[in-house]
């Protein structure tokens, strides 16, 4: 799978990913949880996963000066916010 590399200013989502990898770009974290889906920029959807990373609900992985999210720990967030 290709990695793809949205700068800030770009207001334009990718084309989603078939299969998600086991590390993804936050663009695809994004697209992972959908917020592509619900209105969101690439943009914006950064600034929703960094205040999720703020307020401690969601973990990153940052090396090479990256943030990287594993898909364990997304599919954890996502259990966390499933209503029981």
């Amino acid at each position: 799978m290709e990695q793809v590399t949205i700068y800030p200013d770009n207001e334009n989502w990718p084309e989603k990913p078939k299969a998600f990898s086991e590390l993804m770009t936050p663009v695809e974290a994004a697209m992972f949880l959908r917020l592509d889906e619900t209105g969101h920029t690439p943009k914006s959807a950064m600034r929703t996963l960094n205040y999720w990373r703020d307020r401690g609900e969601l973990n990153a992985t940052k090396y090479a000066r990256r943030v990287w999210y594993l898909k364990k720990e997304l599919e954890r967030f996502l259990q966390n916010k499933t209503e029981k």
